[in-house]
């Protein structure tokens, strides 16, 4: 007897054959087509679980377009099954948000019909299972805001719910715990996918993306040995199994740690491989990631040319998707500090637009400030919970009552004294700020007035120097605190402090000067220099001459701005240009004589 699939191969091959004869040929098609839509095997009208899934499972797995799906999903609507009709919806919605790939309204509409339906059938498990659909749909396209409170129903029904009860535990404990480390709440993300690690299948591709969830989101805690463990089993998982992009993936995580490492060589080999199979896969949005860190990776390590090219590539992909504007954003940054390495600014005002106008963006989705409120209304959440518990707990006696009234007012009341012992510190410290920012430049004048009324010799040229390198010590420590700080004003005084520390650096102007004086003093060193090294450059003077009057290599990048190493690098570069002139040059700065 035929199957169905053998009837449609078969059909296939007689239309093929049939040449011109059209008629016949598109008879035999759209029976074909018929019987492909018919594919979908029901079970017996049911409410069990067993059965849904199995329905459900179908669907998922197939491949079809939006049109076929419909054809596909009939079968399903045609039966006169009040479940099988908020499984039609809710499928539906979801094929329709694959389609469109964004928020939309038939997606919207579908899904609230099935919600509507589901609740009315009063089943708690097809009513978890749609909510965390149509959660999940909010989540995908990042409207955290919306999917929060849909999220937090299902949360409190699952709690009440026997997991064996669940359609798909391992999934739906999957979803739950991939929101809560959106919103920052790690913790929790950890503890609902370590309840998904017990109902997913071992050795499957279901399990070796939980571990590699698992894996980040204990690295976000800093338990980096979990994690590490974590990200190698769900690579060496997806490994046996061939699943290509969940090795990607667990190949880019397991970079994170050998970034926290500092062993920079072996993150970007690892990105690059994650980015060289995501690519053959045609995963944009793991491409996107794997192209970020590398950007993060390159720029840590000072190869600024190939950062520069790989946040290229990654922005690329994150303007395709309206919902990657937390990854544009993050890019945009990366950028940024591409710049300041390169110290040119050419797109830095563009960049700078883009990124006001994103965050703006953002501050509606899943922006800083929606995910913190989000995070922010589940810990209320837990405490409104256990305020609430205590209550059932109490509510025989009205003296206990009472007391929980007065301890709620009295966390009230601590919380609006914290908050305004918090802005009075902030003021205070505001202030502080201020204060040293005016002490700062008040030094710098005072310093530039010495050497106006100082004779310019070449030892008040050095101790104007020596001078400078103090203040550009403090106010180095100073950004670097000030980086630290959460303050709402930190990027506003940052911006000043930095105004004075380049206003403190060598001009070339200062340069000339402090040239000439020490001409005037070192006048038969520095003709014997560039008589006996014409090679030398003028940045290799400059720390030549400062290494000569006693500076320290400290002291030499504060005032020329670069880093410590950079100038070692320098002498380094310069030794080895010189070749076995080297020891002559550093034993003429050694030397006491003029």
């Amino acid at each position: 007897m035929f199957t169905d699939k053998m009837v449609y191969f078969k059909l296939e091959i007689l239309s093929k054959s049939m040449g011109k004869n059209y008629f016949l040929k598109v008879f035999f098609l759209c029976f074909s087509f018929f019987l492909q839509a018919q594919e979908i095997q029901l079970a017996p009208s049911g409410n069990k679980i067993s059965d849904w899934e199995h329905v459900i499972s179908q669907v998922q797995n197939s491949k079809s377009d939006l049109s076929s799906l419909k054809n596909f999903l009939n079968p399903l609507k045609s039966r006169n099954s009040k479940s099988d009709i908020i499984i039609y919806d809710a499928l539906l919605a979801s094929s329709y948000a694959t389609h469109f790939d964004k928020v939309n309204d038939k997606s919207d509409y579908y899904y609230k019909k099935s919600i509507s339906n589901a609740k009315k059938f009063n089943n708690a498990s097809l009513d978890i299972w749609v909510n965390l659909h149509y959660a999940d749909y909010l989540y995908n396209y990042r409207q955290m805001t919306s999917a929060l409170p849909v999220f937090i129903s299902v949360i409190d029904k699952i709690e009440q719910l026997n997991p064996n009860d669940l359609l798909f535990p391992a999934e739906s404990f999957t979803k739950i715990g991939f929101f809560m480390g959106t919103i920052g709440d790690n913790v929790e993300a950890i503890k609902y996918l370590e309840k998904a690690h017990q109902f997913a299948k071992p050795r499957s591709s279901e399990y070796a993306k939980i571990s590699d969830n698992l894996g980040l989101y204990f690295f976000k805690i800093g338990d980096l040995k979990k994690a590490k463990k974590h990200f190698e089993e769900a690579a060496n998982i997806a490994k046996s199994i061939e699943d290509e992009l969940r090795y990607a993936k667990a190949l880019g995580n397991l970079a994170l740690i050998y970034e926290r490492n500092w062993d920079f060589a072996k993150a970007v080999a690892l990105v690059k491989e994650d980015i060289e199979i995501s690519e053959r896969n045609k995963s944009d949005q793991n491409t996107m990631y794997a192209y970020t860190l590398l950007t993060r990776l390159l720029i840590a390590n000072n190869q600024i040319a190939e950062a520069k090219e790989s946040a290229e590539k990654a922005n690329e992909i994150a303007k395709s998707k309206s919902y990657f504007k937390i990854n544009e954003l993050e890019i945009l940054k990366l950028r940024l500090s591409i710049f300041n390495k390169e110290q040119k600014g050419d797109d830095e005002l563009a960049i700078r637009r883009r990124i006001g106008i994103l965050e703006d963006s953002l501050n509606k989705t899943d922006g800083v400030l929606p995910l913190n409120q989000a995070n922010w209304l589940v810990q209320k959440r837990k405490y409104q919970q256990d305020i609430e518990l205590a209550e059932k707990k109490l509510s025989s006696e009205s003296f206990w009552k009472n007391v929980i009234f007065i301890i709620a007012g009295f966390l009230i009341l601590s919380v609006v004294l914290i908050l305004v012992n918090a802005k009075r510190r902030e003021k205070k410290k505001k202030q502080q700020m201020e204060n040293k920012i005016i002490a700062y430049e008040n030094a710098k004048l005072r310093n530039e007035q010495k050497l106006l009324e100082a004779r310019r010799t070449l030892d008040a040229q050095i101790n104007f120097l020596k001078e400078k390198t103090v203040q550009i010590q403090k106010l180095h420590t100073e950004i670097k605190h000030i980086k630290e700080s959460t303050s709402s004003n930190s990027e506003k005084e940052q911006g000043k402090l930095d105004e004075i520390l380049k206003s403190h650096l060598m001009t070339e102007e200062n340069w000339l000067s402090f040239k000439r004086e020490f001409k005037k003093e070192y006048g038969s060193f520095l003709e014997s220099l560039e008589e006996t090294f014409p090679e030398i450059t003028d940045s290799n003077l400059r720390v030549i001459l400062l290494q000569k009057l006693g500076f320290t290599n400290a002291e030499i990048s504060g005032l020329l701005g670069i880093t410590i190493d950079a100038v070692k690098k320098s002498k380094q570069r310069l030794k080895h240009k010189l070749g076995d002139k080297s020891d002559l040059l550093f034993d003429m700065i050694a030397s006491s004589e003029d």
